[in-house]
């Protein structure tokens, strides 16, 4: 059963092997990851947003399949084609992908997760950035037309497609840096938290002693 958290978002595993303790990791860290990309842009994406704990194995296929059914391809088709932003599984974090019934999917590599249990944080964070910018006015058309055209249903001209992919590429090149201003303000605020802590301890100890 998937386990709801604030903000329509669920979590769910996808696969017999995938870490029970790593989900629930994630989903402890999920509704934190989202709240500072919600401050960030200042508000909150209206997609309901499910997070698939999942090995890489699977990750290309459920891309397609969400993405082939949100825009709309025939079954037969998505279930054998597989898009390019999965062509190395293994390399991925997370890939954020659209879905049927106005979802975004996260789906998440389970395996690098597991050997990078410090990297959960910062992966979800980036992840909610893709899902702010799929959220965005004009977002689900572009992917749709990516989805179709990778797929075959309907070709774009050269000059399209490559409009399209550049797109995507300044979309990867946004959340990374705003995943960085976002975890750096954490750090920061945890040192100063940490800093301040130690100097209360300080001065309790030194008025104890006096």
């Amino acid at each position: 059963m998937p386990k709801s958290t604030p903000d329509q978002l669920s979590v769910i595993r996808s696969g017999l092997f995938v870490s029970r303790s790593l989900t629930a990791d994630i989903t402890d860290t999920a509704p934190t990851a989202q709240r500072l990309v919600k401050e960030h842009f200042g508000r909150r994406p209206l997609n309901a947003v499910e997070l698939v704990v999942t090995s890489p194995k699977r990750i290309p296929a459920l891309a397609a399949m969400a993405q082939g059914a949100a825009a709309g391809i025939p079954q037969d088709v998505y279930a054998v084609k597989l898009l390019s932003f999965t062509a190395k599984p293994n390399d991925l974090y997370s890939v954020t992908v659209i879905a049927p019934k106005n979802t975004v999917q996260i789906l998440i590599n389970a395996k690098r997760l597991r050997r990078r249990p410090r990297e959960i944080g910062a992966s979800l964070v980036w992840a909610f950035v893709e899902v702010d910018q799929l959220c965005r006015k004009g977002a689900l058309e572009r992917r749709i037309a990516l989805t179709r055209h990778e797929m075959g249903t309907h070709v774009l001209r050269k000059g399209q497609a490559r409009s399209l992919y550049r797109a995507e590429a300044e979309l990867e090149a946004e959340a990374e840096k705003v995943t960085g201003q976002i975890v750096g303000k954490v750090i920061r605020q945890n040192r100063q938290a940490e800093a301040a802590a130690a100097r209360e301890e300080a001065a309790v100890a030194q008025s104890a002693a006096a």
